[in-house]
């Protein structure tokens, strides 16, 4: 079950879906990855979640409730329960839980308020029943066999489900959030507590990535997998250590033209070409929209090699035997942050939360130098920044000094290839302004599309199953479509992006290394002064 969850949740839908929503990828090709869909896609996913993960853990559930000797164990198969549907029910909207996995062949939709309801209860049922010394698995992925961990999961999957819909369903998430937050020392407080699957190095464990792009050759031709150049500006605006942990540096550098002093921070300056060691792809590449009738000849991404925008890290993310984090000590810590700005409970301020998630960002993945990076404007608590523009001029890694935006910026940094969580956080917070997908499947007939509000049912449902879906469709508000919002979507500022001012210019890569030739000679990078 946990096995189907990785491959699904952290393999394909990751991929192919979520992390192209999170403005965790750019450049990649596929009608899912440019907000389309396909049938068969949606089948696929549909089938896997109720025949091969929900289906067995009914099974567990159903043959060893009120079993002594299986008590803990039931109760780690209803928390895993919890998070597949807390999947579904945030990718569609309503779908099957009260009387799924039956025998029937019409099974009602329950509706997401009710869904939300339900996985929040058995949560703090396992989090309020587990014992520690209690029964076990066998074979436990995700703690091995330690029960007090899986209490903490328990608790800070709650809190995070809990704050997911605290803009949907607010009573609920207040209720949930407060009572978990009471206890804080059952919450996951470390990064050895973190929550992660692994894949491994036999072929039939190997991770998505390593299959789809290692072993088939993709990653050697250069080809797709990069990293998001929004997500990039952020890591370059404000000096980001923890770039080396997402991104591999590009093989073909960028050859970026500044205008830097000749020495020192003052005096006569003079334009220079010089590499710069990481370089993000937008969504559509080098594409903009025609409305904005930009000189191409400007474009400075236009016919760039491909391996000059750079992978994401291929030891952290790319290997066989990767890891796919579910929850992090870095997120609890932001989560907390929430709560404690929202009035809700904890034992610190948001302020020290929200340092203690970047701290432990810094500490899960051995970086050096989360001192200097939280002193700096935009990222130090109560200041703010303007930030980089992208290729465009249209969005930029502008953070202001609004306590809620620097929380979810940080977040979003934080869970970087958690697609699923990254989306989510997007489209329920709208805390900055994300930008569009600037060339979306062109079956869509739009010039530009954000990321989908949720996903379209299944097809075949119509046939197997036509009056329960047609009464859930009837509670969207909008249809069966991509951009319908569910409850826990916060409604969207309106923006005409075809009238927006655009300017190409090169943000993304000026003063990398500072504003001084001084800084180039100082890390090594060669250079050539243009005109003296």
């Amino acid at each position: 079950v946990m096995k189907s969850s990785l491959d699904r949740v952290g393999g394909w839908m990751n991929d192919h879906m979520f992390m192209n929503y999170a403005l965790y990828y750019g450049g990649m090709g596929g009608q899912f990855e440019r907000y389309q869909y396909t049938e068969s896609g949606l089948k696929d996913m549909w089938d896997d979640f109720y025949v091969n993960i929900l289906k067995n853990l009914q099974v567990i559930i159903d043959d060893h409730s009120g079993d002594p000797e299986y008590a803990n164990r039931v109760h780690m198969a209803k928390i895993w329960k919890s998070y597949v549907y807390s999947i579904l029910v945030s990718t569609f909207g309503g779908v099957p839980m009260s009387q799924a996995n039956g025998d029937a062949t019409s099974v009602p939709y329950d509706t997401e308020e009710a869904i939300y309801t339900s996985i929040l209860s058995m949560l703090k049922d396992a989090g309020d029943n587990i014992t520690i010394d209690g029964d076990k698995w066998g074979q436990d992925a995700l703690y091995d066999g330690d029960n007090t961990l899986w209490i903490k999961f328990a608790n800070t999957l709650r809190l995070k489900i809990a704050l997911r819909i605290s803009e949907g369903f607010p009573t609920l998430a207040e209720t949930h959030v407060r009572e978990v937050m009471s206890n804080e020392g059952m919450l996951i407080s470390s990064n050895a507590e973190n929550a992660f699957l692994s894949w491994g190095t036999e072929e039939e464990n190997w991770s998505f990535n390593f299959g789809e792009y290692v072993h088939s050759g993709v990653w050697a031709r250069g080809e797709d997998i990069k990293v998001n150049d929004f997500f990039m500006l952020f890591m370059k605006t404000y000096k980001d250590p923890r770039i080396e942990a997402f991104a591999d540096p590009s093989v073909i550098p960028y050859k970026i033209v500044d205008t830097l002093y000749v020495s020192g921070t003052s005096g006569p300056q003079a334009p220079v070409e010089y590499p710069i060691p990481y370089l993000g792809e937008p969504l559509a590449s080098s594409q903009v929209l025609s409305a904005w009738d930009l000189p191409g000849a400007d474009n400075p991404l236009s016919g760039i090699p491909k391996n000059s925008f750079s992978f994401i890290d291929y030891n952290n993310f790319l290997v066989a035997d990767a890891d796919f984090m579910i929850i992090s000590c870095a997120e609890t810590n932001f989560m907390k942050a929430e709560a404690a700005l929202k009035g809700w409970g904890g034992s610190k301020t948001p302020e020290q939360y929200y340092y203690d998630g970047i701290d432990a960002s810094f500490e899960q993945y051995g970086i050096q130098g989360a001192a200097a990076y939280k002193d700096r404007e935009g990222i130090k608590w109560g200041t703010t920044s303007i930030g980089d523009r992208d290729f465009t001029g249209i969005v930029s890694s502008g953070i202001p000094a609004d306590p809620f935006a620097k929380i979810v910026v940080q977040r979003w940094i934080a869970m970087f290839n958690q697609g699923h969580d990254g989306w989510c956080l997007i489209k329920r917070t709208r805390a900055i302004l994300w930008p569009p997908h600037l060339n979306p499947e062109d079956t869509r007939g739009l010039e530009w599309a954000y990321a989908p509000e949720r996903m379209i049912y299944p097809t075949n449902e119509i046939a197997l199953n036509e009056a329960a879906y047609m009464e859930a469709v009837a509670r969207l508000d909008g249809g069966d479509e991509l951009d319908t919002p569910l409850k826990m979507n916060k409604p969207i500022a309106p923006i005409d992006w075809e009238t927006v001012p655009a300017e190409f210019n090169t943000e993304f890569g000026k003063h990398w290394y500072g504003n001084s030739i001084d800084d180039l000679v100082a890390n090594g990078v060669e250079y050539t002064i243009l005109n003296k």
